[in-house]
């Protein structure tokens, strides 16, 4: 029996103790009705409702959990974190209640049991529970279906946002498809016309460079059409995954220049990986995106580290590199169209991964420290119980990130 409920217990008995029988039968008649009626009330509303003691364990959730998130009462006793990772709940744990404003009132979407757009509240019970006994309730928290108003404020955002960047992309894919497409054309007629020649007359240097090119050119091609699909709203198209060939795919695209830079790259995979879904072609723009801006942040040469590890329901893949690092007030813009940390950049390759990364149902962070590298890690759902936190309510685009 745990804590609270040998307190309930001993209190219970104290007061039993100086009652009568008749009177002892009215009580306890009058405490199961009790609870009947109010277990009744919580489970008839239409708000998800759950209690978190002071070990941030689940101890109460009603029938509306089951429905908006599919946590039922057979997930009482267990961590709270397990459900709801974008808390610090050992942070929260160590505050007054009165300081939980930053915890509270938050968004999130959730894929499972139906795809949903949820707020919730975190609320401290009335009084402070003794946190030197464990099992004692510490907070409500509450949520509420918004998923009507979600998506229509979405759709005008989000109208806006693919104007702009579809706007651009076509003019990337004129400046870059036209050009590109002479240079093949080009590079085939020398082809053809080199295949013409006596043997021994050229150089096989001359036919080594030519192909080079001509192998580069349609890389460039197959960039550019990657690009346009990220930056479109098309959905992704799921099927099982292999981690370790899409980012050697994405590390073999800037393999070049990872060898001019004289930048190391580490790839550190376990050795068994879990089933993943996902789109291949937008998951490899994704890693490139990342891959290249970490190379653009180490000019004169660094380290570049790519790990991945495995919890309960992500599995999270980390870009670490050594260069200068990105100050607060660049995260707090890092998001945005059109900005960008280096001249001549777009402000796009964020933007990208970002969208390819939500259309996975997972979760970017990014973490930084001036002058000490960043991190970027893409959280990939490992099955369909998964929900991740929205952007703020003021609209500003909110992946996790950390100065």
């Amino acid at each position: 029996m745990d804590p609270q409920s040998i307190n309930f217990y001993n209190r219970l008995m104290k007061r039993l103790d100086r009652m009568d029988p008749s009177s002892l039968q009215t009580y306890l008649l009058r405490l199961v009705k009790e609870k009947g009626f109010f277990e009744n009330i919580f489970n008839s509303v239409h708000e998800g409702i759950m209690v978190v003691d002071n070990t941030l364990k689940i101890r109460f959730i009603n029938t509306a959990m089951a429905t908006l998130l599919g946590i039922t009462a057979e997930n009482t006793g267990q961590p709270v974190g397990k459900f709801f990772r974008q808390i610090n709940w050992e942070e929260m744990l160590h505050q007054r209640p009165e300081d939980w404003g930053s915890f509270s009132r938050r968004e999130m979407e959730v894929f499972y049991p139906e795809h949903r757009y949820l707020t919730f509240y975190v609320l401290p019970v009335s009084e402070r529970p003794d946190m030197t006994q464990q099992g004692l309730p510490l907070l409500t928290m509450i949520f509420h279906d918004v998923t009507e108003t979600f998506l229509a404020n979405e759709k005008h955002a989000e109208t806006q946002k693919v104007k702009a960047i579809t706007q651009l992309a076509a003019g990337v894919a004129h400046e870059l498809g036209n050009p590109l497409n002479s240079l093949s054309i080009h590079l085939q007629l020398m082809q053809r016309h080199l295949a013409k020649l006596a043997p021994g007359t050229v150089p096989d240097t001359f036919a080594e460079h030519l192909r080079i090119a001509s192998s580069e050119v349609q890389r460039l091609d197959n960039i550019v059409k990657h690009f346009l699909n990220a930056v479109r709203p098309v959905p992704p198209t799921m099927a099982p995954i292999d981690l370790h060939h899409l980012l050697t795919t994405a590390i073999g695209f800037m393999r070049e220049e990872i060898e001019n830079k004289r930048i190391q790259v580490d790839l550190a995979l376990p050795d068994r990986l879990p089933s993943l879904f996902g789109d291949g072609d937008q998951l490899i723009q994704a890693f490139f995106n990342i891959i290249k801006n970490a190379i653009q942040a180490m000019p004169d040469g660094g380290n570049l580290s790519i790990t991945c590890t495995v919890e309960e329901i992500y599995v999270n893949v980390r870009f670490t590199d050594s260069g200068r690092g990105i100050t607060e007030q660049e995260l707090s813009h890092i998001l945005e169209p059109y900005f960008s940390t280096k001249a001549g950049g777009n402000g796009l390759g964020l933007i990208i991964v970002d969208r390819i990364v939500r259309a996975h149902g997972g979760e970017l962070t990014i973490e930084s420290h001036t002058g000490q590298g960043a991190t970027i890690t893409i959280s990939l759902p490992r099955h369909s119980r998964i929900h991740r936190q929205l952007p703020d309510t003021n609209g500003a685009t909110a992946p996790q990130r950390t100065t």
